[in-house]
């Protein structure tokens, strides 16, 4: 394993022969940087450093706040543009439950590796809120396949569950930050 340095400023780690005169996260000079020594065994490392769970996370993000303009879209558009707002209002709608349960289950495994356990407290709440995400792509599912997209009920009640989607996902994504660059155990 190369030498590894880590910002004073921001805790940015990385390889100190790649470090030139900026930190590439905050663009401190380089002389904030310091030696850092990795405790977490090589095999692990290599699974942390693919971000599997923050890279997933990103899918049902993108689709619950698309599905939050499109009902808008909805009701606006007309002839061909509507046609196509509603196929991908349906089709976005019936995968994301399938986005929010990949994220979910990286989630979980993320937790396990990065702390060895998922019953923290934070991962607790990480996993209630997750849990009613889940339920709550169902609902978007669920009305995205079967609803009548000519009432306007079915729109506004579509546009409140993209909106509560919207709001677990920004609550998991504000509380699931400083988990990602927490000091790991060894």
């Amino acid at each position: 394993m190369s030498d590894l340095v880590r910002c004073k400023a921001c805790g940015y780690i990385m390889d100190g022969a790649k470090l030139h005169d900026f930190c590439p996260a905050c663009g401190v000079p380089a002389k904030q940087f310091e030696p850092f020594d990795d405790r977490v065994k090589e095999g692990r490392r290599r699974l942390l450093d693919l971000h599997i769970h923050p890279v997933i996370v990103h899918a049902p993000q993108a689709f619950a706040l698309s599905l939050m303009l499109l009902p808008i879209a909805l009701l606006i558009a007309t002839g061909e543009l509507r046609s196509m707002c509603l196929d991908t209002t349906r089709l976005m709608g019936a995968a994301l439950p399938l986005t929010v349960l990949a994220a979910f289950l990286a989630g979980l495994f993320d937790g396990k590796l990065r702390f060895k356990k998922t019953g923290t407290p934070i991962l607790k709440k990480k996993k209630l809120v997750g849990g009613l995400f889940f339920v709550i792509s169902l609902a978007m599912a669920a009305l995205a396949l079967f609803a009548n997209f000519e009432d306007l009920g079915p729109i506004l009640g579509f546009e409140v569950l993209a909106l509560a989607a919207m709001g677990c996902g920004a609550w998991l994504g504000l509380v699931g930050t400083p988990l990602a660059v927490a000091k790991f155990p060894g």
